[in-house]
C-alpha cells in the first residue's frame, strides 16, 4: 500500500535548508545578470569604446565538438574610456553574439570592480540593446525555477518524493487552494518578464 500524498508542507529542517539554499543560488544568478543588464545599459562600470582586433568562435572546454546552432564568440581588441583615463590594448570581450570584422568600434563598459558581483562579471561588456535584453530574460529565466521550489515546499513534495503518479495526484489535490494559485500567479508573472519585460527594458534602456 502506497503512503498517504503529504499536502501540508511540513517538512523537516534539513529540507527547508536545502530549499533556502536553492533560492539563494536562483536569486544569485538572477542578480549577476540584472548587474550585467545594468551595465549593458550603461548604468554601472565606465563607459568607452572596443576596437575589435580578432574574433573567434568561442570554445567549450567541456565538449569537443559545438552542437550549438547560434555560436558565440570571443574578440580582444583595444579599449580606450570616453575620458581617455583607463586604455587597455588588451582587452577582451567573450560571449558576443557576433563575429565582428577587426576595425570595428564598439560601444562598451569596463567593470569598475566595485560590484558586489564583481568577482562574476566580465571585465569588458558590450553595449547594446540585444544585450541588455539578453541579461534580464537570463535573470528572469533563472527564477522560473522558483516556482517548483515553492511548490515543493508549500506541498512538502521536497520531503516525501515519489513516483510521476502521486505527484500528479498531488498537483491535482492542490485544486482551488492558495498554494495552487501562488504556484501559478509566481510562474506567471516571472514568465511574462521574460517574454515582456525584458524586451521592454532592452528598448527603454538602449543607450
Amino acid at each position: 500500500m502506497s503512503k498517504p500524498l503529504r499536502t501540508n508542507g511540513q517538512i523537516s529542517f534539513g529540507t527547508r535548508c536545502a530549499l533556502l539554499s536553492l533560492f539563494a543560488v536562483l536569486f544569485l544568478a538572477s542578480a549577476m545578470f540584472t548587474v550585467k543588464g545594468l551595465a549593458a545599459a550603461g548604468f554601472t562600470g565606465t563607459p568607452g569604446t572596443f576596437t575589435v582586433k580578432e574574433c573567434a568562435q568561442h570554445r567549450d572546454t567541456g565538449s569537443r565538438h559545438s552542437t550549438t546552432s547560434s555560436p558565440a564568440y570571443d574578440c580582444t581588441g583595444h579599449f580606450r574610456s570616453e575620458d581617455g583615463k583607463s586604455v587597455n590594448n588588451d582587452a577582451s570581450m567573450s560571449g558576443l553574439d557576433t563575429r565582428y570584422s577587426a576595425g570595428i568600434r564598439l560601444p562598451s563598459q569596463k567593470d569598475t570592480g566595485k560590484s558586489a558581483f564583481g568577482f562574476l562579471i566580465p571585465d569588458y561588456a558590450l553595449t547594446s540593446r540585444g544585450e541588455i535584453t539578453k541579461n534580464f530574460m537570463c535573470a528572469f529565466g533563472f527564477l522560473l525555477f522558483a516556482p517548483f521550489l515553492l511548490y515543493s515546499w508549500l506541498t512538502g513534495a521536497a520531503e516525501t518524493g515519489g513516483t510521476v503518479r502521486q505527484a500528479r495526484e498531488r498537483w491535482r489535490a492542490t485544486a482551488g487552494t492558495r498554494t495552487r494559485t501562488i504556484v501559478l500567479t509566481t510562474g506567471g508573472v516571472i514568465l511574462f518578464g521574460v517574454l515582456v519585460v525584458s524586451p521592454v527594458l532592452g528598448f527603454v534602456l538602449a543607450p
